[in-house]
């Protein structure tokens, strides 16, 4: 499993935080962590608008993807190093994405990974580690992934240095105590560096990642708006890239393979960018 790469058990305070209401206590009421800075969520996690869009990705190795909203309502997105050495994985349709999985429950069912589309395009002097994943509808249905978890998430507009963000980072680690049937959540404000490559999305200076480990790639940083949750990057080994600017245009792709693949699918409203609001 790509590793996931955090360095302290020291976090910023996540009170007021996207989930903070849905992250596990211990009996004497403080946050149940792994020892190194990562909570847990409250299960099942069907029983929240934004875990039960996030899921684990099975396409060789083990990683996170979250359903993005779309008029097709069949599109994922996650890390492109989760894909890129399985293209036979996904082209024989063994590659498997299963929204709000707990603890080998698949509430949502098993949903095939039909083609990953990714950019060569460099941002900050790197190719942004994201692909979009398109989500084969149910077999011998229309119905599409997002109709199974009320949605999709919207990509957050380009961050700027100046300013932060309070994000939770979620995610699948494979190890202990996660043992990637669990799902983790770290929460840490967030801005933008424009000299760190597939690192351009991190912590502010002075807040240390937590550490979670691989499995949790691929996850989504998801911050709060006026326009609702919304995605600022997805999880690599170290941190996050910048992704508002490379984001469109893979969804536009993507979005109109899919249509052409299955015709019958509904069709309405205009292709999703990026979101509105801050």
């Amino acid at each position: 499993m790509p590793e996931a790469a955090a360095d302290s058990a020291v976090q910023p305070d996540p009170s007021g935080s996207l989930l903070f209401g849905r992250l596990v206590n211990n009996d004497d009421g403080s946050l149940k962590t792994n020892g190194k800075g990562g909570y847990f969520v409250t299960a099942p996690y069907t029983g929240n608008d934004v875990t039960r869009k996030v899921g684990r990705l099975a396409a060789g190795g083990l990683c996170t993807a979250t359903v993005l909203d779309s008029p097709s309502g069949a599109l994922a997105i996650t890390a492109r190093h989760c894909v890129d050495d399985d293209a036979a994985v996904i082209e024989s349709g063994k590659a498997t994405f299963t929204p709000a999985w707990h603890d080998g429950q698949r509430p949502y069912g098993d949903w095939v990974v039909d083609k990953a589309f990714t950019t060569d395009v460099a941002v900050d002097g790197s190719v942004p580690d994201v692909a979009v994943l398109a989500i084969r509808p149910a077999e011998g249905t229309d119905r599409v992934v997002s109709a199974a978890t009320g949605g999709g998430l919207r990509v957050h507009p380009a961050l700027s240095s100046t300013r932060s963000v309070q994000s939770t980072l979620l995610g699948y680690p494979g190890p202990a105590p996660y043992n990637g049937v669990l799902m983790s959540a770290c929460v840490g404000d967030y801005t933008y560096f424009p000299d760190k490559g597939r690192a351009a999305v991190q912590r502010v200076t002075g807040q240390s990642e937590c550490h979670v480990g691989g499995g949790s790639s691929g996850g989504p940083y998801v911050t709060d708006t006026a326009a609702g949750p919304q995605i600022i990057t997805v999880l690599n080994s170290d941190g996050g890239s910048a992704i508002s600017s490379v984001a469109p245009g893979l969804i536009t792709e993507a979005e109109s393979w899919v249509l052409a693949e299955y015709p019958n699918l509904a069709r309405g409203g205009g292709l999703p960018s990026t979101g509105s609001g801050s």
